[in-house]
């Protein structure tokens, strides 16, 4: 089978695997079984690279844990050096091919190293060595060329789900945390309460007007407001508070706190959007406010989130910025 037909080939199957349910890791370690299978290498790899620290394995074939161990021990080597800068062959006579730091822990006879680039950033290296003398030859080294580019493909896809999952659940409008998020944290820091004996309270508001705002000015003013909105309650709150917003809903998760004092908290949230009203000329945001607390006014997320919407309901009953404290 010729060079170039044998790059189809495997560049091929790994752009098929793209579909399936695999991590960047695996269909990095596939491509990898797939070149020691079709070419005549003691060892491939690529290895990540990440803002300055030691270069990382993130792929490789042929390698021991030795080999990888003192890698991380010396945190680098002439040949990574010298693939993050660009290409990078050596074969026949040259006299780096005798020095372990550039053929890797293996006897070679040649070696071939190539930055994983995407979009002008180099994500790793890609390295491969064999004991044939003459095995990068041209049309080879395109291939592997290929192969390299491939591998910066998958760097790129695995960076872009590690900052994917390290993004906030955040809502697109205001910044603040989702609904989801607001759950999560309100199961941790009931459990907190209860491991060391802390209140935890909690304070939901009902955003009045909103749809009317929406309709009269559109939602680019009602978006504003809403931000706007978020901006008075985030500078009433602690920084060790929780703040998160769903649709004309925003729900707050007090740690350490008790339901007097969440309750002066809500007073100074209603001052302060009556010191400055927030909207536009006969359409001006509202809201209704209410507050209950673990443990005095239940023991579990079941039994505290309907007393707080019933506290809501009651403000709503009462008229614009109101506040209703559970059992007060």
């Amino acid at each position: 089978m010729s060079p170039i037909s044998t790059r189809i080939r495997i560049e091929s199957e790994i752009l098929a695997r793209l579909e399936k349910r695999s991590s960047e890791e695996e269909q990095a370690n596939y491509l990898m079984s797939l070149l020691m299978d079709n070419y005549p290498l003691r060892a491939v790899g690529v290895l990540a690279l990440e803002g300055g620290k030691p270069p990382l394995v993130f792929a490789h074939r042929g390698h021991s844990g030795n080999f990888i161990k003192e890698l991380y021990a010396k945190g680098t080597l002439p040949v990574v050096e010298a693939a993050v800068a660009g290409e990078v062959g050596i074969q026949g006579a040259d006299p780096r091919i005798s020095d372990p730091a550039w053929r890797f822990e293996h006897e070679a006879k040649s070696v071939f190293g190539a930055p994983c680039r995407l979009h002008g950033e180099t994500l790793g290296v890609f390295l491969a060595s064999s004991a044939e003398p003459d095995l990068f030859v041209r049309e080879t080294r395109e291939a592997f060329l290929a192969y390299t580019r491939l591998s910066a493909v998958l760097l790129g896809l695995r960076n872009l789900h590690q900052k994917v999952s390290r993004i906030p659940d955040l809502d697109s409008v205001t910044g603040l945390h989702n609904f989801k998020y607001f759950h999560e944290i309100l199961h941790q820091e009931l459990t907190r309460g209860k491991k060391f004996g802390h209140p935890v309270s909690l304070l939901f508001i009902k955003i009045r007007h909103l749809r009317e705002m929406n309709d009269v000015y559109g939602h680019v003013a009602a978006d504003g407001a809403l931000v706007d909105l978020a901006g008075v309650v985030r500078s009433q709150l602690r920084e060790v508070d929780y703040i998160a917003r769903s649709g004309s809903m925003i729900y707050i998760v007090m740690p350490q706190m008790g339901k007097t004092e969440a309750a002066e908290t809500a007073s100074r949230i209603l001052d302060a959007m009556n010191a400055s009203p927030l909207g536009r000329r006969d359409v001006l945001l509202k809201t209704a406010i209410g507050v209950a607390s673990y443990p005095k006014d239940g023991d579990s997320e079941r039994i505290l989130l309907p007393h707080v919407e019933a506290m809501v309901h009651e403000s709503t009953r009462r008229g614009d910025n109101a506040v209703s404290v559970y059992k007060d």
